[in-house]
């Protein structure tokens, strides 16, 4: 479910899902209201003023993400009417009926910035003249760029490979000649869906690790990062059912992996 914000006086700012991110307190924590300098209780309205976002100069990675949606959504204003409140239906569209095999996941969001290299890596961060460590913070043996992150260091590879391996014959470490082989290579009906989440949920992952040990100091094994993916897959992958005799894509994902 996810609001469509019009006059944006309904909505809630940090905990309704207005934006791709979802809720806003879930994506800068409890310190969001303060970064941000908006009440936890404000309402999206309350984020404006005079046909603008009104927010203070970003100072995290995860802040400056959400400035880079806000870009995408209208700014609330009382001529588009009163805001509405959605479920996303199968065909793509939003309406007033509940459908549980559809949703926007936070994967497919943060793999469409990487492939436009739009995160804030540590050499983008360098770049803007931040005093940041180059080093990537998974590894510690190459520079934090796009590239580097997916899936060229060893950590976010041993990842990748897992489960990427007995679907398709070679695994590539390049991000852009992965997503092509996705959308340009002839794969079956079962597999081309099924590499496509473990793409997109891998990368969220390895983000996710990524900014857990810069900003929490907290780390997960790769071990625990498979077994993480893993059951992500197998929830998403569960609301496909095959429509007739045929294997469903959970069925056909048990066939192809092995265990974590």
């Amino acid at each position: 479910m996810r609001c469509s914000v019009n006059d944006g006086s309904t909505s809630t700012f940090w905990f309704d899902t207005w934006t791709l991110l979802g809720p806003l307190i879930s994506v800068l924590g409890e310190s969001g209201p303060h970064m941000l300098r908006i009440r936890k209780s404000a309402l999206v309205c309350e984020a404006s003023s005079n046909g603008s976002w009104r927010l203070p100069p970003a100072r995290s990675p995860e802040a400056e993400t959400v400035q880079i949606v806000l870009t995408t959504v209208h700014v609330p204003s009382t001529s588009r009417g009163e805001d509405q409140f959605l479920w996303r239906k199968a065909d793509g569209s939003f309406g007033p009926k509940f459908s549980s095999r559809e949703n926007i996941p936070h994967t497919a969001f943060v793999s469409w910035l990487v492939l436009l290299r739009r995160l804030p890596t540590r050499d983008r961060l360098r770049r803007w003249g931040l005093n940041v460590p180059a080093d990537c913070v998974l590894c510690s043996s190459g520079i934090g760029t796009h590239h580097h992150l997916f899936f060229e260091c060893d950590f976010s590879y041993n990842i990748w490979k897992h489960f990427s391996q007995q679907i398709l014959a070679a695994t590539p470490l390049d991000l852009h000649y992965v997503a092509a082989l996705i959308t340009h290579c002839r794969l079956s009906s079962l597999s081309a869906p099924v590499i496509k989440f473990m793409f997109q949920t891998a990368i969220y992952l390895i983000w996710r690790e990524r900014n857990a040990r810069i900003f929490t100091s907290t780390s997960t094994s790769a071990a625990g990062l498979r077994h993480a993916l893993d059951r992500l897959l197998r929830d998403r992958l569960i609301f496909f059912p095959s429509p007739d005799y045929s294997p469903s894509l959970l069925m056909y994902y048990f066939s192809c992996t092995q265990p974590p």
